[in-house]
């Protein structure tokens, strides 16, 4: 029944549209100029294209045809486009994202806007925030109505069998993104008012902008298939070529065109994105300018997802599901003119979420030969991928294990000594491998230094531990309390010794770790007890051995 009463709606708008086309019959300034071909005479003309019969002799005079039957071919005829037969023609909705609503130019009522929705003269399209509504035109004409934006349709004709629109839409305010088909005549119209101008073209690509409050237009032409675009304020007349932009304010002339910013640099802006929501970095922006970041499925942008304004170099972007994309970004001067699009394809894999690494932690080192690994399990995730390399970029694949049910995993194969780095991507039945989380680091180490016995003489102590690895300086510290917080000593050697003053008698702890040339620091060993006998009984302990001789 909805349908129905919608069909039902635009006939009866189509019949008030002929009805107020009859009446008003607006005349446009161009002319239309028909080539006449074999066989034409001013009869059929008039009869296919001219609203009656009686244009016969208007046109004869108009052109100063001698003989109304015989023209010969090639000949260019004048025609005024007020004369020609015109229809109501309607305007069809590709796609819609986001919330906009349609509101009846006759009876005001609002329905939702959907896609393959039907708009007559008269209708109006209102977008909400994050809200974009594609337009297609019988010629093929495109328009994109983006965010917070007011569109009216105030006049849709076809001319009759020309292939010649009359289109005049009013951007109350907003912004619009258009690509218009080249004329097929001289009386073609495509124009789009608001408050501060008037913006006339025939097959373009070109953007304008309306501001409401400030009632400031903005026209930016990118590519200029037909030449020039006008652009009409306070009753002065501009052209602006292809790459270049103008600003009109209300009750002033079109400013002088200006060149429109090049495509920014893109080069950072990573091709795949393995987390959402989005975010790069762009190069950073004079004082007064931005960016506009725009996402859609397809390189068209019938169907854009995401469209923002940025006035800082980090973008932060949208959530959006995995798959490829269509990224393009442009800069916006000091004038808020927004320049040439930079696009390029994107892919989004950022699901199933990467699981957390927890051991071994981050950059520490491992004694085991076969190291044990253990990370994060995740709801409704049944196998992980794991991966070990000896480089962060994962080239050179020491390690690589598919479709592994657990969550923590020992190395078959035993590890030489060396750096590494380990790697773990959650695997769907659905969505398939999820993004690696990132690249840990880790060392496979030899043990801490084992200590030697320490010699304990009448003024000093000395510790030692055996040689590591040429080119190792050696940690020691000496403390009070087993944990270490009431250190005695802390220092670091190229020798694996160290001594200092001998410390009053009673129970002291030591330990030693090994720092490697690049800079690497190994775990501490196990901390070792020292006694230190009370100093006067010092000698009398040597001593022992020699008087239990005599007295034998």
């Amino acid at each position: 029944m909805k349908s129905f009463h919608r069909v039902r709606c635009i006939s009866t708008a189509l019949f008030f549209c002929l009805a107020n086309f009859a009446a008003r019959q607006p005349a446009l300034a161009d002319d239309w100029i028909y080539t006449v071909r074999p066989g034409d005479n001013l009869w059929n003309l008039t009869e296919q294209y001219l609203r009656d019969i009686s244009y016969v002799k208007k046109l004869q005079d108009l052109n100063r045809v001698k003989d109304p039957w015989n023209i010969p071919p090639g000949r260019k005829l004048k025609i005024p486009s007020s004369w020609i037969k015109k229809y109501p023609m309607l305007v069809r909705v590709l796609s819609v994202k986001g919330t906009a609503r349609l509101i009846d130019g006759h009876g005001g009522s609002t329905t939702p806007v959907s896609p393959g929705a039907l708009v007559i003269a008269g209708d109006a399209i209102e977008t909400g925030a994050d809200t974009t509504v594609v337009l297609q035109f019988i010629d093929g004409s495109k328009l994109t109505l983006q965010s917070e934006s007011h569109l009216q349709f105030k006049d849709l004709m076809l001319f009759d069998y020309t292939g010649m629109i009359d289109t005049r839409m009013k951007l109350q305010r907003g912004r619009v993104e258009t690509r218009v088909t080249p004329n097929k005549g001289s009386a073609n119209r495509f124009q789009i008012i608001t408050p501060a101008a008037v913006t006339a073209v025939r097959g373009t690509d070109y953007r304008v902008s309306a501001e409401q409050e400030t009632i400031v237009s903005r026209t930016e032409v990118l590519e200029g298939l037909e030449g020039l675009v006008g652009v009409t304020g306070s009753g002065r007349r501009r052209l602006v070529p292809e790459g270049y932009g103008t600003v009109t304010v209300a009750d002033r002339p079109p400013e002088a065109p200006v060149e429109l910013l090049d495509p920014p640099d893109t080069r950072a802006i990573p091709k795949l994105f393995e987390q959402v929501p989005l975010q790069f970095s762009m190069p950073p922006l004079p004082y007064g300018q931005g960016y506009r970041v725009q996402i859609a499925k397809t390189a068209a942008f019938m169907e854009v997802l995401f469209d923002r304004k940025y006035s800082k170099a980090l973008i932060r972007g949208p959530d959006l599901p995995d798959g490829d994309y269509q990224l393009r970004v442009r800069g916006i001067d000091e004038q808020g003119l927004e320049g040439k699009n930079a696009a390029l394809p994107v892919r989004i894999n950022a699901r199933p979420e990467a699981p957390f690494l927890l051991q071994p932690r981050p950059e520490k080192g491992v004694v085991e030969e076969t190291p044990t690994f253990v990370w994060s399990g995740q709801e409704n995730i049944q196998d992980y991928h794991f991966q070990i390399a000896r480089s962060r970029s994962f080239r050179e694949l020491i390690v690589d294990i598919g479709n592994y049910s657990g969550v923590s995993l020992t190395v078959e194969n035993p590890m030489s000594l060396g750096k590494y780095y380990w790697r773990v991507a959650a695997v769907d039945a659905r969505e398939g491998d999820g993004p690696f989380s990132d690249a840990q680091g880790f060392r496979r180490i030899n043990p801490a230094p084992e200590m030697e016995e320490p010699e304990i003489s009448e003024t000093l102590l000395v510790i030692r531990s055996r040689a590591g690895l040429p080119g190792q300086r050696y940690h020691f510290q000496l403390a009070e309390d087993v944990e270490f917080t009431k250190l005695l000593l802390d220092e670091q050697t190229s020798q694996p010794r160290v001594e200092i003053q001998r410390p009053d008698s009673g129970e002291y702890f030591v330990r030693v770790r090994t720092i490697d040339p690049d800079g690497f620091t190994g775990p501490f060993g196990q901390a070792q007890t020292i006694d230190i006998p009370m100093e006067g009984l010092y000698w009398w302990l040597l001593l022992l051995p020699l008087l239990a001789l005599i007295a034998i």
